[in-house]
Order: C-alpha cells, then sequence, then structure tokens
C-alpha cells in the first residue's frame, strides 16, 4: 500500500494522460457520430420494467399477439352536438385522414362502425356514416341506438352528446418512434383542421409514454446543468479559488462522463429509475471533491508537490475508500430479488460511485498539483466554524446521555409510523396538473367513464367450450359484477355481440336481446357475426375469450384493489373457465408492488453490509454498531415521516433509504477517523471529541449542503416521483446530518477505535511478537491492535522519560532506542540499568506506587504507553488480546521479582 501510495505521487502526469485516454474512449463509447447523437436510450415504459420472463408480462404479450393491440391511442374531439349530419361527415373524413397516416392500422369511430337496423327489406348493418349520407334524418335516432348498444355506449360518444371518440390501433410504431414524429401533434393537429374544434384531447399509452420520454430529457437537461451551477457556487463559496472550482467541476463531469458511457456499453436504458444515476452520481462526486479539497489545501507553507500529493493520499485514501464501499453497498444491496430496473439503477450507480472515488481521489490531487493554487485565500465562514464546533463540541458532551436517550426512544416512534405506509404511485398524476398530457387522460377519463384499459382472460383449453350456454351465462354474471364495481365505466365481451346478434337477426325484438339456449345456436351465431370486432374479444376456437374493461382508477394503489377484487371473483367461476387480470395499469401497478416489497430485504442487506465493512474497517463489531446508529436513526426517521405524512412507497421512494444509508454513513467514518487519530495524539477522548469535531464540522456542513441541494435539483423535473424522490432524499440527509454533528461525537466520547489502516501502517519494528515479551503469544495484527489501543510515543534523545519521585499509574514498553535507568542519592546520579527494544518500565506506579527512579532516552526512543483505563478498554473491546496481555504483565513481574529475590540472596 505504501508503495502504491508512492507511485501515485511520483506519476501525477502519467495519472492526467491517463485520464484523458480513459476520457476520449468513453466519448467515442458514449456518443454516435455523425449527428451527434447518445447511444443511450430511453426507456418511458413501467411494464418493461418487469423481467422478460415474468408469467404476467408473457401473458400480456400473448393477449396482444392474440387478440390485437389492447393499448390504442384515445382521440376526443368536443362538438356543441356530435348528432348533427355535418359532424358524422366530419368525424367520417377525420376517421379516414386518420387511418391514412404512416403506422395506423386501424380507426375505430362511430362514422366507421357497424349500426345494425331491421327494416322490411332485412337488416342494414351500414356504418352510421353510410346511414347519414343515404338519410341525413336517420342521424336523429343514433343517440337512442348508442345508448342501446353495449359495445357502442359511453365508448364512441360521450352521455352527453357532445364528444365523439376514436380509438387508433398502431402497427410497427414503437415509443421512439412515436415521439420523435410527433405523433401526437400530428394527430392533434389534424383533429382541429378537419372538424373545426378548438378542443381535442388524445391519451393512451403511446402518448403517456412519450410525454414520460419528453420528462425524463427534460430532467436530465435540467438537473445536470444545475448541479454544475451548484458545483460552482458552492465550491467557490467554499474555497475561493477560481480554478479549484473548475477542477473539481472537471472530476464530476468525467465521473458523468464515465457512468454514461458505461450506460451505453452495457446497454441500460435510461428510464423512470436509471434516469437518477447521472445527476446523482454528479451529486455524490461534489459531496467527495469537497472532502478532498479540504484535505488538499490543509498544507504546511512550503510543502512539496509529492509530499502534498502522499499526505493527500494517505490521509484521505482510508476515509473516501470506505465512504465509497459504503455508498456502493447501499447500491447494490437493492439488487438481491429485485426488478431488471432497480438492478440497472444499483450496478450502474455503483460504477457512477466507483468513477467518482477514483477520480477524486487521483486524479484530481494530481490535476491539482499542476494546474491548481497552491493555497486558496482564506476561507469564508471559517471562523465562524470554528467558534459553532467548540459550543456544539460542549453540547455534545454535557447532554450525551440525552441525546442518546432521545435516539434511542425515537427507534420505536419511527417504526410505529413505519408500519403504516402504504405501498403504491400515481401514474398521470405524476404529471403537474398543468400538463397537457395529464389534462386530457383526465378529461376523457371523465367523458367516457374511464381512460384506462383493463382486460380479463377467460381460458378453458377446451375447443367450443364458450359456446356452452352455462358457460356463457357465467360469463355475463361477471360482465354485471364488473359493471356494478366502482372503478369500471364498462366491460364489454363477446357475449354482448352474441345477444346483440341474436336481437338483430329477429327483427329487432328486444326479446331477443339475450342468450340462446342451444350451443349450437350460439356458435352459429358467432360464426354469422364473425366481424372483426367478435374476432377481438374471442378466438377462432371459442376456447379462450377477452373482456374489455374500462376502468376510472388511475394510482397504483386504486387499480391494486380492483384487481385483487377482481381475482377473488375470478376464483368463485367453475372450470373449466379460469380467469386472469392483465394490460398496461396491472402490469404497470405490480411492477410498482414488486419494486416495494424488497424493501425490508435490501434494507436489512445494506445494513449487514455496511455493519460488516465498518467492522472490518474499526476491527471491531462493537464498535461497528455504534457507527451504525447515527445513519440508521435518520432512515428510521424516513420511514416514520412516509407513515406520518401518507407519502406512498413507490420506485422511486423505495430507493431513497439504501441510498441514503450508504451516503450518511461517510460523514460518520470522516468524524471517527479523525477523532481516533485525535483521540491517540491528545490522550484525551473529550479532547478529541471537541478537536475532531473543529475540523470536520466545516466539511461535513458543506458535504450536506451539497448533497441537500443536488437532491433538491430533482425539483425542477416534470415528474412528481423525481420531485418527490428529491425533497424527500434531501430531508433524510439533513436529519443524517444532524445526527453525525450531536449522537456521533456523543457516542463516541467514550470510543476508541482501531482501524484497519492504522493496523497496517503502524510499523512496531520486526517481528513485534517475538522481540518484546509482552507481545509474546499474540499476532502480529493482534500487537498492532494493542500498539493502537495504547498511545505511540516518540522521545528525542536527552529526554526524561520518567521522573523519580512522581506519582504516575502509566507503564511503558520500548519499541526502539535505548533508555538509561538511573537514581538520584546524595546528589549523585547512579545508573542502575540500560533499557532496550521490549523492556516494560513503569509497573510501581501502575500499583499506585511513586516513581523509584529516573529514566532518560540516550538515543531517541519510541515507547508504548498504557494505562489501566487502556487495559480495560482492551478487555471489553478485544478480551482475548487483553487475556495474552494480563498474562504477559504477571509473567514479566514475575520474573523480575524473582530476580530481585535472587539478587538479595
Amino acid at each position: 500500500m505504501q508503495r502504491l501510495v508512492s507511485w501515485l505521487a511520483s506519476h501525477p502526469l502519467g495519472i492526467i494522460v491517463l485520464t484523458a485516454l480513459l476520457s476520449v474512449a468513453a466519448g467515442i463509447a458514449l456518443i454516435d457520430l455523425p449527428g451527434p447523437s447518445l447511444r443511450v436510450q430511453i426507456d418511458p415504459s413501467i411494464e418493461r420494467l418487469l423481467p422478460p420472463q415474468d408469467d404476467d408480462r408473457a401473458l400480456f404479450d400473448r393477449v396482444r399477439a392474440q387478440f390485437g393491440e389492447t393499448d390504442p391511442v384515445l382521440l376526443a374531439v368536443r362538438f356543441d352536438n356530435v348528432y348533427t349530419a355535418e359532424n358524422i361527415e366530419r368525424i367520417d373524413r377525420l376517421t379516414r385522414r386518420l387511418g391514412e397516416l404512416d403506422g395506423v392500422r386501424q380507426v375505430i369511430s362511430i362514422a366507421n362502425v357497424q349500426n345494425p337496423v331491421a327494416d322490411d327489406a332485412g337488416i342494414d348493418i351500414s356504418t352510421f356514416a353510410a346511414q347519414v349520407r343515404a338519410n341525413p334524418d336517420a342521424v336523429s335516432r343514433f343517440a337512442a341506438q348508442i345508448a342501446e348498444n353495449p359495445i357502442y355506449r359511453d365508448a364512441l360518444v360521450s352521455a352527453d352528446g357532445t364528444v365523439a371518440a376514436f380509438a387508433l390501433t398502431l402497427q410497427g410504431i414503437d415509443e421512439n418512434r412515436f415521439r420523435s414524429e410527433n405523433y401526437t401533434e400530428r394527430i392533434r393537429t389534424l383533429a382541429r383542421e378537419i372538424t373545426g374544434a378548438q378542443t381535442v384531447w388524445i391519451t393512451g399509452s403511446p402518448v403517456i409514454k412519450a410525454a414520460t420520454t419528453d420528462a425524463i430529457l427534460h430532467t436530465l437537461k435540467f438537473t445536470i446543468p444545475a448541479i454544475f451551477v451548484l458545483v460552482a457556487v458552492l465550491l467557490f463559496f467554499a474555497y475561493r479559488s477560481v480554478r479549484a472550482v473548475l477542477l473539481a467541476g472537471l472530476t464530476i463531469a468525467l465521473s458523468m462522463l464515465w457512468t454514461l458511457a458505461a450506460a451505453a456499453v452495457l446497454e441500460i436504458p435510461v428510464n423512470l429509475v436509471t434516469a437518477l444515476v447521472p445527476p446523482l452520481v454528479a451529486t455524490l462526486c461534489l459531496s467527495y471533491t469537497v472532502h478532498m479539497l479540504a484535505e488538499f489545501f490543509a498544507s504546511e507553507r512550503g510543502e512539496q508537490d509529492r509530499a502534498r500529493f502522499e499526505r493527500v493520499l494517505r490521509r484521505m485514501g482510508v476515509s473516501l475508500l470506505l465512504s465509497g464501499a459504503t455508498t456502493v453497498a447501499g447500491f447494490l444491496a437493492l439488487i438481491p430479488g429485485s426488478l431488471p430496473a432497480i438492478a440497472q439503477f444499483a450496478g450502474l450507480s455503483s460504477l457512477g460511485v466507483g468513477f467518482s472515488v477514483l477520480l477524486t481521489l487521483v486524479f484530481l490531487p494530481a490535476v491539482l498539483i499542476y494546474a491548481g493554487p497552491q493555497r486558496p485565500l482564506r476561507p469564508l465562514g471559517e471562523a465562524m466554524f470554528a467558534r459553532k464546533a467548540r459550543r456544539l463540541a460542549m453540547f455534545d458532551l454535557r447532554w450525551r446521555n440525552w441525546i442518546i436517550a432521545i435516539a434511542l426512544l425515537s427507534l420505536p416512534i419511527d417504526l410505529y409510523y413505519a408500519s403504516r405506509i402504504r405501498v403504491g404511485t400515481e401514474y398521470i398524476k405524476n404529471f403537474d396538473a398543468e400538463a397537457t398530457v395529464r389534462r386530457d387522460f383526465e378529461a376523457i377519463n371523465a367523458a367516457f367513464g374511464g381512460a384506462n384499459l383493463v382486460s380479463i382472460v377467460i381460458d378453458t383449453h377446451v375447443d367450443d367450450a364458450l359456446t356452452d350456454p352455462a358457460r356463457v351465462r357465467e360469463i355475463e354474471a361477471l360482465q354485471d359484477w364488473l359493471r356494478r364495481q366502482p372503478e369500471v365505466g364498462a366491460a364489454v365481451s363477446y357475449v354482448d355481440h352474441l345477444k346483440l346478434i341474436n336481437r338483430n337477426l329477429n327483427d329487432g325484438d328486444p326479446a331477443y336481446y339475450r342468450i340462446p339456449d342451444d350451443a349450437t345456436a350460439i356458435k352459429q351465431l358467432l360464426v354469422f357475426g364473425g366481424s372483426d370486432e367478435i374476432r377481438r374479444v374471442i378466438d377462432s376456437r371459442f376456447r379462450t375469450a377477452l373482456i374489455a374493461v374500462r376502468i376510472k382508477a388511475d394510482d397504483s394503489i386504486g387499480i391494486t384493489e380492483f384487481v385483487n377484487r377482481t381475482e377473488a371473483r375470478l376464483r368463485q367461476m367453475p372450470p373449466p373457465l379460469n380467469g386472469r387480470v392483465t394490460g398496461s395499469p396491472v402490469l404497470a401497478t405490480r411492477t410498482v408492488n414488486a419494486i416495494a416489497s424488497g424493501q425490508l430485504t435490501s434494507l436489512l442487506v445494506a445494513s449487514v453490509a455496511i455493519w460488516a465493512m465498518l467492522a472490518l474497517m474499526f476491527t471491531s463489531a462493537r464498535s461497528a454498531l455504534v457507527a451504525m446508529l447515527p445513519n440508521v436513526l435518520p432512515v428510521a426517521l424516513y420511514y416514520g415521516t412516509l407513515g406520518l405524512l401518507d407519502i406512498t412507497l413507490n420506485p422511486t421512494t423505495s430507493l431513497i433509504a439504501c441510498v441514503v444509508l450508504g451516503i450518511a454513513v461517510d460523514d460518520t467514518i470522516h468524524f471517527l477517523a479523525r477523532f481516533n487519530a485525535d483521540a491517540r495524539a491528545r490522550a484525551s477522548e473529550k479532547a478529541a471529541v471537541k478537536s475532531a469535531l473543529a475540523a470536520v464540522l466545516r466539511p461535513v456542513t458543506f458535504t450536506m449542503v451539497a448533497l441537500g441541494l443536488g437532491f433538491l435539483v430533482f425539483t425542477g423535473s416534470e415528474l412528481q416521483n423525481q420531485v418527490q424522490f428529491g425533497v424527500l432524499a434531501a430531508f433524510t440527509i439533513l436529519m443524517a446530518w444532524i445526527a453525525d454533528i450531536t449522537l456521533t461525537p456523543a457516542l463516541g466520547s467514550k470510543l476508541r477505535i482501531v482501524t484497519l489502516w492504522d493496523i497496517l501502517r503502524l510499523d512496531l519494528g520486526q517481528s513485534p511478537q517475538h522481540t518484546i515479551p509482552l507481545f509474546s503469544g499474540l499476532s502480529l495484527r493482534q500487537a498492532r491492535v494493542f500498539a493502537l489501543m495504547s498511545r505511540l510515543e516518540t522521545h528525542l534523545s536527552g529526554t526524561r522519560v520518567i521522573r523519580q519521585g512522581d506519582y504516575a499509574r502509566d507503564i511503558y514498553v520500548v519499541i526502539d532506542g535505548t533508555l538509561e535507568v538511573s537514581i538520584e542519592r546524595g546528589g549523585e546520579r547512579k545508573i542502575l540499568t540500560t533499557l532496550h527494544r521490549g523492556a516494560v518500565m513503569g509497573e510501581a506506579g501502575y500499583f499506585g506506587q511513586r516513581r523509584t527512579a529516573n529514566v532518560d532516552a540516550v538515543t531517541p526512543v519510541r515507547v508504548l504507553r498504557f494505562d489501566s483505563e487502556d487495559l480495560e478498554r482492551l478487555r471489553r473491546r478485544y478480551p482475548r488480546i487483553a487475556a495474552i496481555v494480563y498474562r504477559n504483565l504477571n509473567r514479566i513481574q514475575a520474573e523480575r521479582l524473582a530476580r530481585a529475590t535472587a539478587m538479595l540472596q
């Protein structure tokens, strides 16, 4: 590790050149020339967040393949009165023009559907438009005819007769083409030109997906520049150096470039979840640069470039690496059992964090050495933060027990409110209330009793099973039940076609609007009336049927309640009738529920992973638990807030807990790492709390501000779930900061931490466990742990280490150097012995006696100094090491007593 640090410090120019080459490669991977255009794809579909092999998604795809597209584009045009000859003619012209659009397979409207009418010559099955052309007065009967037809009622014309609907079925047009060729506005413009109407509404899955794509792109175009403005303002305020701001901004830009290039190479699309990654990575990288710049500019006057680089790597290496590792752990905890989109978000975010840490730790100090200022102007607010830190440290130490008690008592309260959290999300209400896509959807939803289309598939796996009168009546009963549900605006199946055909073939007699009693008659009627409309609701073998249900509910909670109720009703049908609910709204809702259902698992995985890393880093499970408490607390408070304010757990809010847990622990690590060093140097935990808080308060506050403002940038999004994500994440980060400046110091005031980094770099000479008797029986790691729990002191030649006659309770172990033991008698100095490596001295003071001799350094020496409190702390945290040390102390004392007895004899 030391060799790697030295090598990196010796080659800053090589680091810059390598970073430039990698960035050029990332640009080539990301940008598609000529154009230029990004190779990253936009995917606004919620249902495609489900894995391809998912059973629900497979059913949805099978239904579309068998019965045709179930998500048409819905166009609605308002007239003064639809039922006039002129308006029917306009609707007919618009229907034909819409059908001529490239990619439109079929258009259904009142103009082109059949209107079976019985007369003296038989049955007229011409269209409404044809009947108007033959007899303009026929239009006066259309309202009553449509009201009597359950297939057309509230589907082609609104109940008040003022709004006409058009259903456009697309073929060969995906979301990207629909959006890029602006089909929504082309359809709207065509409708206004032909009908002369000013009120035109358009909705449907393709329209909403196109609007979602536009919103995602707008979010990226707004949030990324906004974050760079935030970088400039915040860093200039903090360090008052334009060059430092530009170089930190360059580091953030490169981390985003590498992350987006990874998305392009790995073919990870930008969807509703992964769209959060670029601004999130930029925000995290900003927080890392704040700490790096603080350490880089904390140099001594005249410090050489290489020495500065090495100091930065040694001081920041462990904390930045651990900060990045805990953040990555928070992201990766989202993967187990999660949906592809969440796994993609977690993986891409982890890569982005890794790139950010690497660039901040290696590239930023290298480029600062070449192009940055040697020292910035005096940072603004430095004196104020120093004063606040002293007051805050005194507050934390004075009210230590109360702070810890309040933190512990708040946990059950938060858990109580968290138990009230509901899982769900809004779909169309995810857009702003003034957004055209939302207003159009809500207008059509109100005019036609629902704009969301759900399908119920009835499978029998038996040919002609659906021509049996008893089974047909079961499906009729199911339809009647569906129509009574508060969410349902209409429910149409082949049973409606069957009854209409039966009535029309019997001179329109209402008595024949029923199900025939004979299976053969039912089959003959269905074959006779085998139009395109019937083939869209029942297959040619009469074994599978589709009930098209139009529902008013748009939020996932309402849809879930309807689906659960419907599935319970479907289970009551006798065999061989088997029913399942499908459709885009159903898939989207199940996706939301699947994302949120793994929340507890993800949080537990993240907590355990972060605790394990902290335990490894601090070489103590207990210390890791203490470090976790200030970070678990804001997460618990976040969940409690969701339950208290009735905010649902949805695809974006479900990400916050693991993300913030991984981020919030960073400041805890920075404080404890500094506290650890100061506690060892000052030999006082209370003094270390004050000095550590004074050192980290300013950078952790700027980090909190950076993260909070970075998350608040999402409030500029057009999608409400991303706005919600930004506000809640910023709130949780603020709570984590409060915990880190109050609870962490309170807990740390009685805590001595030994980090893995300290163990690896501590020099106790060669084989201390073999050359120092006190360490006999310990491993090298255990010997270093004991040394770190003690105080390693250096004394210059001629320094008096122990003074005869003093009261002190410290024991010393010589690590290297030479000392002389002497006494003063009659004004003369008498040398008793010389001490070298491994010698123990000062044990008399440990047992409450005065120092019996002077001990002076003959050469520069290093000694370990410990007392009874250190040994007690060692016993509590490392009982095995303490037992061996106690045994060795007893052995050393016994040997010394034996030698003294022998001399007396």
